[in-house]
Parts: structure tokens; C-alpha cells; sequence
């Protein structure tokens, strides 16, 4: 993200005593990373956890993520040359350690092609509330008609008593049905979303492989851009990409435009309390071909788009004209 909105974002956190654990799968090995600046050396790692902690005090958890995405968090101990993928800074890896210097990058999205299996889609739908949720009211319904007719049909009368009864009934049957009703509503749920997201997986395979566009370069810019979008909001302070539901590239005025179909989680910090919000987002993302400046190594000063002026890129703006300094990185989302 921009320099001007990693400070803002850095600042909301330590505003509200925010800090938020995430933890990596790397190999055999569990690895974390902390706003509070408390880091591992992460390479590949997939996301597998989120704890959203105020004063130190765990509030909220997150365990849903999209196992294709791969993160990498740059080490401040390698000497060897290192350009931002999103910006294109040259520098050495140790100047990396803290965000890129333009750019405020910090890490390397990769996002692999590969089937998710069976588990990604339980931890998707089952471990959901709101399918626990639907799974209880369906298992307490037919409980209650079970239990109705057994009464009805065993005994020779049917009064007001016998409407008690059925309740009894039902809700000891809704206690032994669920785990069953559980499992049945899983196979019948899960096989037709799994095969409909492999469709999905499919045609984003056969997007990247008609387009050969970068890859890489395309998901960080994405993530670079939505950063800008999303915390913006002053009550924003985390988001997830969950998944990738559509891309479809079309030209305008002889210009390259991907429009990008996401689902997303939106963490909100409101009233003292840390609560998450899924949405479907469509961004527009426009192929920058022209005027794209990359940085050399160590220079810091270049001429404002605007008014002329030798600026500190590392600002993020112009300190004469009030302008942000113009776009590095290869996509820019059209509708931010």
C-alpha cells in the first residue's frame, strides 16, 4: 500500500491497541507474524489463523482462508539485491524488513492453481455459522414432525397434553438427529459446491493461460490497490481476500482491463469490538502501460508528475503541490 495509507492504517492499530496475530503454515512448521512487530521469517507460508487482540486481550478469531495463496514476509538479514515486486525499488533485502521504502509493500502474494481437496470445502460451508445454523432449524423442524406422528398415530386420543409431549419429544430427537443431519446435509451441500468451484478454479487456469499476463505482478498490484480502498474506511482494520470468483479481461480505447470478481472478509473495529463482514467486491483493474517509472537503487528524489518538483519518493506525495506521486506498480484498479 501507499506510504500515506500503511501510516494510517499502522496508526488506527496502535490508536485502538490493536494487535493482530496471524500464523503460517511453512513446511511442518507453524510460524507467525504480529502487527505489534513481532515477526518470523516466513517463505510460502498459508495462511491457516487470525487473533485480533485489544490490550492484549484476545477479542476475535479468524480460520477461514484460501489455502492457494501463498505469502512471503521478507527477512532483514539477507545482504543480496531485492526489487519490490509491486513497485519495482531496487535495494538491498535488510531495507525491505520494515515495507518496501516506496511503496510500503511487505510482502510477496503467489497464488497457486491447484485442487483444494474436500477439507478446504468443510472448513468453508460446515464450519460456517450460519450452516450450523440452517442444519439446527431443519433438524428441529423434522424432530417435531417425527415426534407429532409417533404421537398421534400411538396414541388413542391427541389433547393439549400430548402437544407438551411432542415438544419433550422433539427436542430430545433434535439433540440425537443433529450430528447425523450434520453429516447427511454435508454430502448433500458440499458435492455440488465443490464441483462448481472446480469449474471455477478451471476458468481461472484458462484466464491466465489465454491472457499470459504476470501472474504474480497482478495479485500484488490487486492487493496493493484494495489496501488503498479498504483502509481508508477509519473503522477497517483487516481484510482477507477468500477467494477469486471471476476474471474477465476486456479493451477499451486500445487499454488492457481485467475485471476481477472477489469474495472478501472485512474485519471492523466498532464500539470496542472486533467483528468481520463477508462481501462480493468487482474491481476494475487497468493495465498501466505508459509512464511507468521504476526506481534504481538509492534514488530516492525524482521530478513531481505535477508541478515539476524534486520530491522524496518515499513520502508517498508531493510536498509542494499536495499531489501523491505517481503510479509504479503495472494495474491499477479503475474504480478506486
Amino acid at each position: 500500500m501507499s506510504l500515506v495509507s500503511e501510516r494510517f492504517h499502522e496508526n488506527k492499530l496502535k490508536k485502538y491497541h490493536i494487535n493482530i496475530k496471524t500464523t503460517y503454515i511453512v513446511g511442518n512448521k507453524i510460524l507467525e507474524k504480529n502487527t505489534d512487530g513481532i515477526n518470523d521469517d516466513i517463505k510460502k507460508g498459508i495462511q491457516c489463523e487470525k487473533k485480533y487482540y485489544i490490550d492484549n486481550k484476545l477479542k476475535h478469531t479468524e480460520k477461514i482462508f484460501d489455502s492457494r495463496i501463498e505469502y512471503t514476509y521478507l527477512s532483514n538479514e539477507e545482504e543480496k539485491d531485492y526489487s519490490c515486486s509491486n513497485c519495482g525499488m531496487n535495494s538491498k533485502l535488510k531495507n525491505f524488513s520494515d515495507g518496501c521504502p516506496y511503496c510500503k509493500t511487505y510482502y510477496n502474494i503467489d497464488y497457486k492453481d491447484k485442487d483444494l481437496g474436500s477439507k478446504y470445502y468443510y472448513d468453508r460451508v460446515l464450519r460456517n455459522p450460519k450452516y450450523k445454523l440452517v442444519t439446527a432449524v431443519i433438524d428441529f423442524i423434522i424432530s417435531l414432525i417425527l415426534s407429532f406422528l409417533f404421537i398421534k398415530f400411538t396414541s388413542r386420543t391427541f389433547n393439549s397434553y400430548d402437544i407438551t409431549k411432542v415438544l419433550l419429544y422433539g427436542i430430545i430427537l433434535f439433540l440425537i438427529l443433529y450430528y447425523f443431519f450434520y453429516i447427511i446435509d454435508a454430502y448433500i451441500i458440499l458435492t455440488p459446491i465443490k464441483n462448481y468451484k472446480d469449474k471455477q478454479n478451471q476458468k481461472q487456469i484458462d484466464f491466465w493461460n489465454r491472457t499470459a499476463l504476470d501472474k504474480k505482478t497482478f495479485f500484488n498490484n490487486l492487493n496493493y490497490e484494495l489496501s488503498k480502498k479498504y483502509y481508508r474506511d477509519n473503522n477497517v482494520i483487516d481484510y482477507d481476500i477468500l477467494d477469486y470468483l471471476e476474471f474477465q479481461e476486456f479493451y477499451k480505447n486500445n487499454k488492457l482491463y481485467v475485471k476481477v470478481k472477489i469474495e472478501m472478509r472485512i474485519v471492523y473495529y466498532e464500539n470496542k469490538k472486533i467483528v468481520s463482514k463477508y462481501i462480493t467486491d468487482t474491481c476494475i483493474m487497468k493495465r498501466h502501460e505508459d509512464g511507468v517509472l521504476k526506481i534504481k537503487n538509492n534514488e530516492y528524489i525524482i521530478k513531481c508528475h505535477n508541478c515539476g518538483a524534486s520530491i522524496d519518493i518515499t513520502k508517498g506525495y508531493c510536498e509542494y503541490c499536495k499531489s501523491e506521486i505517481k503510479y509504479l506498480q503495472e494495474w491499477i484498479m479503475e474504480n478506486n
